[in-house]
């Protein structure tokens, strides 16, 4: 049944998907390229996932994948990709003096190409931060100019904004005030509160760094999972989730899948990431699916419209009985937001999980969200991914398969107080990659088509999907 199921994507891929839209005369199609691994390790042991994508605004064959490795040892990897995504080469960060293990890297590109990577180093057995750093690249990536650190230790989960309208550098990370609870090693969960979103930022291209700013609310006691985004005319965008009173998961305890609700809280700087203020919650009922690894948690995903702010929110969660994936969008810098629509359109039974949603904007206002799913029901959990595509701000949605083989959802590491059970699914990653531009999106997601339980290999695949009509 799996190989009937493979071979039926493989032909959606490669003929592509129609999708037509309430007052458009002309439908969007999507027609997905073949899958491209970024190596060609196929008996590797290695687990790669949580890629960042970039590609240069002046050069789109130029296109960046950074990545974290989970297998044989915490570590990071970035490739580059001078044919739009046809051939990989690897490259080496400038790593600062002393440091050997790069972790959970993130890239971005300014206006003019410089691109920009962002990285922690490790230090011990397991995800104990040392430092955060960036560097960046005015070649494509061929070359890295010396690391700037940007913050010391316990600065976990950190992410990358770049203003391309000035030489803002903005970095958000969860401020941990102990790594290790309880006196365990390697650490299984945060210390008791505060661990508070933080973001610092750069006004000279990432060269220094200012003191850095709380971002969190103080009275949200357990947050994390901070996605950062700027808006056209300066203005700075953060989401943030509150995990409300799920102890377990937060300090890395046994026990079930929490049964409460988390919220989705936005902050908002309005000067340039000096202070921000509290922009309200943008969903409060957000009910979790499985239990999480605090320092690599599952993030939501904000995106931004270039042509006028509007605000594009997508997440995961069970509300309906299993993972969905769900967006909101705000039309007033994130004062109000519309109604929750789910993006998947598809008629799917119990059990059947999407969950790991990015967004990203075209420049035309198109809104795309890139998400795996999951079949529980099945044996080997099959697992593919597919790109849902909006070209009316959001409000229906039409998604199609862009990864041409189906893989195997139990392949792959697994952490936590629970990272032993071999009948659960394996760790996907923190994130997807994604990058939309008018006429195609760049996605990246981590795939285990070359894995199996012995080897538990994951490596990141890449797909070119051409986008006409919709316009």
């Amino acid at each position: 049944m799996v190989v009937a199921l493979a071979l039926a994507l493989a032909m959606a891929v490669v003929v592509g998907v129609a999708g037509v839209w309430a007052g458009r005369s002309e439908p969007v199609r999507m027609t997905a390229g073949p899958n491209r691994p970024l190596s060609e390790d196929m008996g590797s042991v290695a687990a790669h996932n949580s890629p960042s994508v970039a590609v240069s605004p002046t050069d789109p064959r130029s296109v960046v994948v950074a990545g974290r490795v989970d297998r044989p040892e915490f570590s990071a990897v970035v490739r580059l990709s001078r044919d739009g995504g046809r051939t990989w080469a690897s490259t080496d960060l400038s790593l600062p003096l002393g440091q050997v293990r790069p972790f959970e890297p993130q890239v971005a590109f300014d206006a003019k190409g410089t691109l920009y990577v962002l990285f922690s180093t490790l230090e011990g057995p397991g995800i104990v931060p040392n430092g955060l750093w960036l560097e960046k690249s005015v070649d494509g990536g061929s070359t890295f100019s010396s690391p700037v650190r940007v913050a010391d230790r316990f600065a976990y989960q950190a992410r990358l904004a770049v203003d391309r309208t000035s030489a803002g550098v903005h970095v958000t990370w969860l401020q941990a005030n102990d790594a290790v609870v309880k006196g365990r090693t390697p650490a299984l969960g945060l210390g008791p509160p505060p661990n508070p979103v933080m973001m610092a930022t750069s006004r000279d291209g990432g060269a220094t760094f200012a003191q850095p700013a709380q971002v969190s609310d103080p009275r949200r006691r357990r947050v994390g999972a901070a996605s950062p985004a700027v808006a056209p005319g300066g203005d700075l965008f953060v989401l943030y989730q509150d995990y409300g009173g799920d102890v377990a998961d937060f300090e890395g305890l046994p026990g079930e899948v929490h049964q409460g609700a988390f919220s989705l809280v936005m902050s908002r700087s309005t000067n340039g990431g000096a202070t921000f203020s509290d922009a309200g919650v943008v969903e409060s009922t957000l009910l979790p699916s499985e239990r999480f690894f605090v320092f690599v948690p599952r993030f939501p995903s904000l995106a931004v419209d270039p042509r006028d702010a509007t605000l594009y929110v997508a997440w995961s969660d069970a509300r309906n009985g299993d993972a969905d994936v769900f967006v909101r969008r705000s039309d007033d810098r994130a004062e109000s937001w519309s109604a929750r629509v789910r993006v998947d359109n598809a008629e799917d039974s119990p059990r059947q999980q999407q969950y790991l949603p990015k967004l990203a904007v075209a420049p035309n206002g198109r809104v795309d969200v890139l998400f795996l799913d999951r079949d529980d029901r099945a044996g080997g959990f099959p697992t593919k991914a597919l790109l849902s595509t909006s070209a009316d701000r959001g409000r229906t949605w039409n998604a199609t398969v862009v990864s041409d083989e189906v893989f195997d959802g139990r392949v792959g590491p697994r952490h936590g107080p629970e990272a032993t059970d071999p009948g659960t699914p394996a760790d996907a990653g923190t994130n997807l990659g994604l990058v939309s531009t008018v006429d195609a999106a760049f996605a990246v997601w981590s795939d285990s088509r070359w894995g199996t339980l012995a080897t538990h290999h994951q490596e990141l695949f890449f797909v070119h999907v051409g986008v006409t009509g919709g316009s």
